[in-house]
């Protein structure tokens, strides 16, 4: 995730720990399709947004070798539109992120999930969900346009404002308790703990021509890696009245990120 001169380029491989990795993985951690505070009920569409904390200046600071801040703070907020379809105690939940730029960012992002609830009794029951996600993340991490203006940096200054690329493949599985209380329907919540696999690949795309005392750069190095974590959340969700629902979810991804999501969906057909 920084640029090197030509000579330099290759496709590197990162081990789990390696700082680059990290911040690759706060990205992917932020992107990942949770509940969002409705564990599926009825056939629904509806939308969501999750909080996006800053990175501070130590843990954005991974670019050649801990020397160099990358542009991670763009966006407050991660918008994503949500489909569910019910079938029993069955559920497939849809996540999508469409390609419109926001905050400089473009990301293609499509999410599915596949949930499941096990009754214990009236009021509880284990919830167990499988969900992926795939798509692709555009935004100036490398060198962003307050970098290529600054004459202190020796790496952007002068040069085009990169255009790189995340690209997650992230599958999760999850499972916890579930409580809906049989005299007050409009009211439930969950606690889910859970295991994630990524695969995320990071391509640089920045150039510049050489002036003066900076050199030449033409950088489309590309990083790999693979990070296997654990992951925690909680989460509830109210009927307002008529079709109307709202969702609140506190979700913890330790080493990576600790956010907040809310979401609203609208029901489509029977109301339990």
């Amino acid at each position: 995730m920084c640029a090197v001169p030509l000579a330099a380029q290759q496709r590197r491989s990162l081990a789990s720990d390696d700082p680059q990795a990290q911040v690759m993985g706060y990205f992917a951690a932020v992107m990942q399709l949770t509940p969002s505070g409705q564990v599926p009920m009825a056939n629904a569409v509806g939308g969501e947004l999750t909080w996006i904390p800053e990175l501070s200046d130590a843990e954005r600071r991974v670019g050649f070798g801990g020397t160099k801040d990358e542009n991670t703070n763009l966006c407050p907020v991660l918008p994503r539109l949500r489909g569910t379809i019910v079938r029993g105690v069955g559920a497939v939940e849809v996540g999508y992120v469409p390609p419109l730029e926001v905050c400089g960012v473009k990301a293609n992002l499509l999410g599915v999930a596949i949930s499941r609830r096990i009754a214990l009794n009236r009021d509880f029951a284990i919830l167990a969900r499988v969900s992926a996600l795939l798509g692709r993340l555009e935004a100036a991490i490398t060198c962003g346009p307050e970098a290529v203006n600054d004459t202190l940096d020796l790496t952007c200054f002068g040069g085009q404002v990169s255009n790189d690329r995340l690209s997650p493949a992230s599958f999760a599985l999850e499972a916890g308790i579930y409580h809906g209380h049989h005299r007050q329907p409009r009211l439930d919540m969950y606690a889910l703990a859970g295991v994630r696999r990524e695969r995320l690949q990071f391509d640089v795309n920045y150039t510049r021509t050489g002036f003066g005392s900076f050199p030449g750069l033409d950088d489309h190095e590309r990083f790999t890696t693979s990070l296997t974590r654990v992951h925690a959340l909680a989460g509830a969700g109210y009927r307002l009245g008529g079709r109307l629902r709202v969702g609140a979810e506190l979700y913890w991804a330790p080493g990576a990120v600790f956010t907040l999501r809310s979401s609203a969906t609208i029901a489509l057909g029977a109301v339990p």
